[in-house]
């Protein structure tokens, strides 16, 4: 949904956000019908300390303004390298936090990515798959 103006691994300032084009409308057509938007990111930058709690909350709250919908966004703060928590894709918690939060039927979710460890990621929650560009696309 969005990217690093200065070609960063990812945005960690509002200065730095750029929402990617064409994503809004299909987004806004999606929460007018009743769907639940949820959001998955990874934020290492946390861990690191180039980039606080706060910017990145900053962050998300000015995609979902530029968007024009509300998103139920969480990210995983850990460090690079193995997995070593449950909220970092591949492994599959904060999907399963969602599907508990909001009592959803997993075979009626859509997951959009656009990683390599997206589909394995929907397949284990039991998600539909839509790779991004073809979804928004």
């Amino acid at each position: 949904l969005i990217r690093s103006r200065s070609n960063q691994r990812a945005a960690c300032s509002t200065d730095d956000l750029e929402v990617v084009a064409g994503r809004a409308a299909t987004l806004q057509r999606f929460a007018a019908e009743g769907w639940t938007l949820t959001g998955i990111a990874w934020r290492p930058e946390v861990a690191d300390a180039t980039a606080s709690r706060e910017q990145i909350a900053d962050v998300f709250a000015r995609m979902q303004e530029q968007l024009g919908v509300a998103i139920d966004i969480r990210y995983c703060s850990h460090a690079g390298g193995p997995p070593v928590c449950w909220c970092r894709k591949p492994l599959p918690g904060i999907g399963v936090e969602f599907i508990r939060r909001y009592r959803l039927d997993p075979s009626r979710c859509r997951y959009v990515g656009n990683g390599p460890q997206d589909p394995g990621f929907a397949r284990r929650l039991g998600f539909e798959y839509r790779d991004a560009d073809a979804f928004f696309g």
